[in-house]
């Protein structure tokens, strides 16, 4: 800065991380289990640069979110049905947002604001003739803030706000069969995909990109024979 030199003190942080995954499970039958999930997770706090140069704080806290699930998996009508299905919760705390200091106009970091995320998925994959394999899911996610960014953040954001690149809906459908041709096992299939509308990054104001929806399709094919 115009020739003037700023110190730059050394800066050690740390943290301790108890993080957990618990899944107890119960078969309903030989063949349908229901389960439940409890887990966390932790991404690492670190220091602040410019320390010297302003008051805000050295350091930030590690951000954690705390997970629950419970579902239900299984095969049924001798075993040409399998279902999937799961609801979950997740809560997170402590994020990791970038702040502007009013004296200094310097960027660092600080824990605040929260989100959670809350939905439901279902698989369902049926095998209905010989060599047809018939698979799809459908997800319902609703993902936001439920706290405001602070004041002095250079993002905004408010509680209700979506979170970035979270859609809504999506879903996937696909086929797989499975013949002989000439001596060989030859296999055809087509997935359909589809990803709903989702919002972009937080910005300096309350416009956002908007992403729209899209769906892609592929097709596949190919032969088998002894080790080709």
């Amino acid at each position: 800065f115009g020739g003037v030199e700023f110190p730059s003190p050394t800066i050690r942080t740390e943290a301790d991380a108890f993080t957990y995954l618990v899944t107890p499970r119960f078969k309903l039958s030989p063949d349908v289990m229901a389960y439940a999930r409890l887990a966390s997770g932790y991404r690492p706090g670190g220091p602040n640069q410019l320390t010297a140069l302003g008051p805000f704080p050295t350091a930030f806290d590690p951000d954690r979110s705390y997970n629950y699930e419970i579902g239900l998996k299984g095969d049924m009508l001798d075993r040409t049905l399998t279902i999937d299905a799961s609801v979950y919760y997740i809560d997170w705390k402590d994020l990791q947002v970038n702040i502007r200091d009013p004296a200094t106009f310097f960027n660092y970091t600080a824990n605040a604001s929260r989100a959670r995320s809350q939905g439901v998925d279902l698989t369902v994959e049926s095998r209905p003739l010989d060599g047809l394999t018939v698979a799809g899911w459908v997800a319902w996610n609703d993902a936001e803030l439920t706290e405001d960014f602070p004041i002095g953040s250079t993002s905004a954001g408010s509680s209700g706000d979506r979170l970035p690149f979270s859609s809504r809906f999506s879903g996937n459908l696909s086929f797989d069969q499975d013949f002989s041709v000439g001596g060989m096992n030859a296999f055809f299939g087509s997935t359909v995909s589809y990803v709903g509308e989702r919002k972009g990054s937080f910005t300096t104001t309350s416009d956002r990109q908007s992403l729209g929806a899209y769906t892609q399709v592929d097709l596949r094919g190919g032969v088998r024979k002894d080790a080709w």
